[in-house]
């Protein structure tokens, strides 16, 4: 397991699973500091090619925008590179999630969007 943490979240990435699984509240300042988060994504990308790679936000409550930026660009660089089946999952019980991960549709209609 790869786990970057904060003081106030934790990103994992579980390879058996091909899941990043993002929790609490993420407010970084800016792009760069985003690039440990990156860094993860890309490797679940690049081991889990072929496969499908699950972004579990279920226990994320909040994400600023610098960080809904840089889930963009992860997934608008999954939709060119068509390596996985990308699937979001949010909560129900967050708010934000609905709206947000159906905005991530709009950059690639193949990412598969579950709301539990």
């Amino acid at each position: 397991m790869v786990i970057v943490k904060g003081d106030d979240y934790s990103v994992e990435y579980d390879a058996s699973k091909c899941t990043v699984s993002f929790m609490g509240t993420v407010r970084l300042p800016s792009g760069p500091e985003y690039d440990p988060i990156m860094n993860i994504l890309q490797l679940a990308h690049s081991q889990c090619a072929g496969g499908t790679l699950r972004l579990d936000l279920r226990m994320l409550q909040f994400l600023n925008s610098s960080g809904i930026n840089v889930i963009s660009k992860f997934v608008i660089t999954t939709r060119k590179a068509e390596r996985v089946k990308l699937v979001a999952i949010g909560s129900r019980d967050v708010h934000w999630h609905q709206k947000s991960l159906q905005n991530l549709q709009r950059l690639w209609s193949g990412v598969e969007i579950e709301i539990i």
